[in-house]
């Protein structure tokens, strides 16, 4: 039973609000922080596992392609504390890694929100001249 007291558009604007629910959450503001640590994390504990994989399998030569990370990270070598030093480079990294990608995407989504903003606005005010 409808009640003759609750106007329609009550329902187009449920419908609207729903509609409008992807895009208000594809379009929230990332905390780079938060990205930053958690990406730090997971890129830490994956140099740890893999250098400690390499350790654990041992043989005459450990982890050629590996050990070439000691070209970018100093004192990373594929040693149990070599380990220990990847694990603190692929936090370090994946930090700034994580940080920065939330930054940049960001700043780009708020700059093309802001350009549809005023996209829509302009289109308004010329609709609205054509009332006048």
């Amino acid at each position: 039973m409808t009640s003759t007291l609750s106007p329609t558009s009550t329902s187009d604007d449920a419908r609207r609000a729903s509609s409008a629910e992807p895009l208000v959450a594809a379009c929230a503001r990332l905390d780079a922080a938060a990205l930053g640590i958690a990406t730090g994390a997971v890129a830490g504990v994956a140099l740890f596992l893999a250098t400690v994989r390499l350790v654990l399998a041992g043989g005459a030569v450990v982890g050629p392609n590996l050990s070439l990370l000691a070209q970018y990270f100093p004192g990373f070598s594929v040693t149990w504390p070599g380990a220990v030093v990847g694990l603190l480079y692929g936090c370090a990294a994946g930090f700034a890694a994580g940080w920065t990608f939330a930054a940049v995407r960001n700043r780009a989504l708020r700059s093309a929100l802001r350009r549809a903003r005023a996209r829509a606005t302009r289109a308004a005010e010329r609709r609205f001249l054509d009332y006048v």
